[in-house]
C-alpha cells in the first residue's frame, strides 16, 4: 500500500500543476491580468501635486485651474518613452501656444539619468522629477509610458496607456480643446 499512495500524491500534485499553467497560458491569451494599452475615459477629479520641475519653478496641478493639462509619466530606460518623447516634444510649443500647460514627470530614475535623457532628445517641455513615488501612485501609474488629459478645473477627461503616436495625441489634445473651449 505504501508504495502506491507514494505514487498517488506525486502524479495528482503534478496534474494539478499542469492544469494551473494551462489556466494560466489560455488566461493570458485572453489578455487577463496584463495592462491594457490604448485610452480609457475617466471623470474623476485629478489629484492635486506639486513637484519641482527639473529647470524651472514648481509645478503644481492646483495652480492650473483655468487651463488643459497633459500630464505624461516616463522614464529613461523606457524604449516606448523615448520613441514618444520627441512627439510630445513637436506638438508641445502648437498646444503651449494654444492654452495647454504640458508636464513629464519623470519616474524609477536617478536624476541624472532624466537630465541625460531630457538632453539628448532636446525636449524643452517642462519636465518634473516624482522623487517619492506619490504621484504615481495616487494616478495609478503601473507601466510606462502613461499620458493622462485634464481639463480646466482638474478632472480626467482620458488616460492613455502605452507609446502615443502623433495623430493620436494630436487627436487627444484636440478633443479636450474642443468639450472645454480652448481654442
Amino acid at each position: 500500500m505504501r508504495n502506491g499512495s507514494g505514487r498517488i500524491i506525486p502524479a495528482v500534485v503534478g496534474g494539478g500543476l499542469l492544469a494551473l499553467l494551462a489556466l494560466l497560458a489560455v488566461a493570458m491569451t485572453q489578455g487577463v491580468g496584463g495592462l491594457v494599452e490604448g485610452r480609457s475615459d475617466g471623470a474623476q477629479q485629478a489629484p492635486d501635486f506639486s513637484l519641482a520641475q527639473l529647470d524651472g519653478p514648481m509645478f503644481s496641478l492646483a495652480q492650473e485651474p483655468d487651463r488643459p493639462v497633459f500630464l505624461y509619466f516616463w522614464a529613461s530606460w523606457c524604449i516606448p518613452c523615448e520613441a514618444e518623447a520627441p512627439v510630445i516634444e513637436s506638438l508641445w510649443p502648437e498646444y503651449r501656444d494654444r492654452g495647454w500647460a504640458f508636464l513629464g514627470v519623470n519616474i524609477w530614475d536617478r536624476e541624472a539619468d532624466a537630465r541625460a535623457f531630457v538632453d539628448r532628445l532636446g525636449l524643452s517641455f517642462p519636465v518634473a522629477r516624482d522623487e517619492e513615488g506619490s504621484v504615481y501612485l495616487d494616478y495609478g501609474v503601473q507601466a510606462l509610458p502613461t499620458a493622462f488629459f485634464i481639463t480646466p478645473g482638474g478632472r480626467i477627461h482620458a488616460r492613455y496607456d502605452g507609446q502615443l503616436t502623433e495623430p493620436t495625441l494630436r487627436s487627444l489634445l484636440d478633443e479636450v480643446s474642443a468639450s472645454t473651449g480652448v481654442k
